[in-house]
């Protein structure tokens, strides 16, 4: 996305870059919780057409300077405040670094229960990233680099930056330093011409949190947060706040370095030292959440479909039990009165009716109609029970199986876009087999229990 050019009689073009947390704790601070780990920092930090990974001396990361250097996040900040420092770039740029900084309090209590020890004020782990301090934070020079760029440092000690806080708890009618500033930079109608770009961590936690708090309060029609400069400490966590950034939040997802450049009113000397390789994109996955929620609710949608089906048969059933349990009792109840009518026309006519013969008959006869009518039904109930019990208890388990199949296998990493076809197709290969082993232990479980079809059924 390019800048706007300027109309005559407008005033120059104003950029908002927001940094978000690039502090040592949750890069290369091994001991903290929040720490990301190594995949997800050195998609930050690490050049990946180098190849090296961190070398850790104690239960820290360590980062030479050439590392450093040439780390994405360090080639942008060239880029863009470099450039400016230099006198180069369209209009100001208003660099805002926002650091956690914890002091003993109540509300340090809180976050530091759910999320550890991390960012202590004064300590090494609350400072810049060893080696980007002079980029976040570039020496002041009398004529202010030209008029083009302005420098902010703020500090937060609560999860949401626009919530400000005295140390204990958080007071939301007393406005935080972030939003004291940016209600400054973006009134008059500027709101609507700024740009404004967020990066830095967590994804998940407070890149969304600034992005719900900026889209809340202004009306910034240019908002855009940097897929290639923003991590969290899963990928799928990283890809679920994106999407949410996008879809809800209205944010603009860029993934180019240069394009993020330029649109922060750069113009990059070479494009290729911005160049990203190695991690996917979030364009990649731009319909993975949707995709993946829509697996797990058809696999729901199946098992609900089982359950009404078997519950309806298992009715049934019940209805036919019902009706030779009454059969039953009422055959008994009429073989009795005609027994006792026998027997009182026995006692009042002695020799009239020889009972022997008809309850000789009855009794023979009510034998071949419950053996027919209820014995024979009943029997076939107990099975239909027996069988429709072990399907639905196989179908429930087969529903849960490829739904925990297809989460395992619809995950980011084995989503990933492959440059190369056959690579693609083997992956989908090898996502069917699994499913297909998964069918074939059901339908050999199914024989196992005698419940397979049997011959001579249509």
């Amino acid at each position: 996305m390019e800048p706007r050019a300027q109309r005559p009689g407008e005033s120059a073009p104003q950029y908002i870059l927001i940094t978000q947390c690039l502090q040592n704790d949750l890069f290369l601070n091994l001991d903290c919780q929040l720490c990301l780990p190594e995949s997800a920092a050195s998609k930050l930090l690490l050049d990946s057409e180098n190849g090296t990974g961190f070398r850790t001396e104690g239960h820290r990361r360590v980062l030479s300077a050439g590392q450093i250097h040439h780390s994405p996040l360090a080639r942008f900040l060239q880029a863009t405040v470099g450039s400016r420092t230099r006198g180069h770039g369209d209009g100001v740029l208003h660099l805002i670094n926002i650091r956690d900084w914890h002091v003993p309090g109540e509300a340090y209590d809180l976050e530091r229960r759910q999320y550890g020890a991390h960012c202590e004020a004064n300590t090494w782990g609350a400072e810049y990233v060893d080696g980007l301090a002079e980029l976040l934070d570039p020496p002041p020079r009398e004529d202010g680099w030209g008029g083009r760029l302005r420098v902010h440092h703020l500090t937060s000690n609560t999860l949401f930056d626009f919530q400000h806080s005295s140390g204990g708890r958080p007071e939301p009618r007393q406005p935080s330093r972030l939003a004291t500033l940016l209600d400054g930079l973006l009134a008059d109608g500027r709101e609507e011409t700024t740009h404004v770009v967020v990066l830095g961590v967590l994804t998940d936690i407070k890149i969304q949190l600034l992005l719900t708090g900026i889209r809340s309060r202004y009306n910034v029609r240019q908002l855009v947060v940097s897929d290639a400069l923003t991590a969290s400490r899963t990928l799928e966590r990283h890809l679920s706040a994106l999407d949410f950034c996008e879809r809800v939040l209205r944010a603009e997802v860029m993934t180019g370095l240069a394009e993020l450049a330029r649109f922060l009113g750069s113009r990059p000397d070479d494009d290729r030292r911005l160049t990203r390789g190695g991690e996917a994109e979030f364009t990649g996955y731009a319909s993975y959440i949707q995709d993946k929620e829509g697996i797990l609710s058809y696999e729901d949608a199946r098992l609900r479909d089982y359950r009404i089906q078997t519950s309806e048969r298992l009715r049934r059933a019940q209805r036919t039990v019902r009706f030779a349990s009454t059969f039953l009792l009422g055959l008994g109840a009429a073989l009795l009165l005609i027994a006792l009518a026998l027997s009182v026309v026995q006692v009042v006519w002695p020799g009239r009716v020889t009972w022997q013969t008809p309850a000789i008959i009855g009794t023979l006869g009510a034998g071949q109609i419950v053996t027919l009518f209820f014995t024979r039904p009943v029997r076939s109930v107990r099975d239909a029970l027996a069988e429709e019990t072990i399907y639905r208890m196989i179908l429930e388990s087969r529903s849960l199986k490829v739904a925990l199949a297809r989460f395992h296998v619809t995950t980011a990493d084995a989503l990933r876009r492959h440059e190369d076809s056959g690579r693609q197709l083997k992956s989908l290969e090898r996502q069917l087999k699994v499913l297909e082993q998964i069918d074939a232990a059901d339908f050999e479980r199914l024989k196992g229990l005698g419940v397979a079809p049997r011959a001579g059924r249509g």
